[in-house]
């Protein structure tokens, strides 16, 4: 390496504790972690939504939005996708016809009904290397940094 102030400033960085970086490698811990206790036939986000939709049937878009934190477009393609596999109803919201309410189906259901312990199990799995302690700190701190303090 010739450029001594990139030498420099390298020997003063260090992956191990940069924060984008060790949230990305946790990133891909926890989906592979969900595969395997999951499956790969559904992926974390639609369980999140199947999740929000059995706890608020008729959400609307924005309700989901808020409830999984999955932008705007990227939760319209996805609904479009369970729809077709018919894990979730939309319809037209009778108080506005310009918005969607949804419903999770009775085959939406049957799938989290199936699934939801695997998902219990991933979720341990993912903190058993912390204490107790340390587990209520970590997700306390997680919701903090997506702005959800206790």
């Amino acid at each position: 390496m010739d450029d001594p102030d990139l030498r420099r400033r390298l020997a003063d960085f260090s992956l191990l504790d940069a924060p984008g970086h060790l949230l990305r490698r946790n990133h891909q811990r926890s989906y592979e972690i969900f595969a395997r206790h999951v499956g790969d036939d559904v992926t974390r986000q639609q369980i999140a939504l199947l999740i929000a939709l059995a706890k608020k049937p008729g959400a609307s878009q924005r309700d989901l939005v808020d409830a999984t934190g999955i932008d705007k477009s990227t939760l319209k393609e996805m609904l479009g996708r369970m729809v077709a596999r018919e894990w979730v109803t939309r319809e037209r919201d009778p108080e506005d016809n310009r918005a969607w309410t949804m419903r999770i189906t009775p085959g939406g259901e049957a799938l989290l009904g199936e699934r939801i312990a695997a998902v219990s199990a991933a979720q341990r799995e993912i903190l058993s290397p912390l204490s107790e302690a340390d587990r209520r700190d970590f997700l306390r701190c997680l919701r903090v940094l997506i702005g959800h303090e206790d």
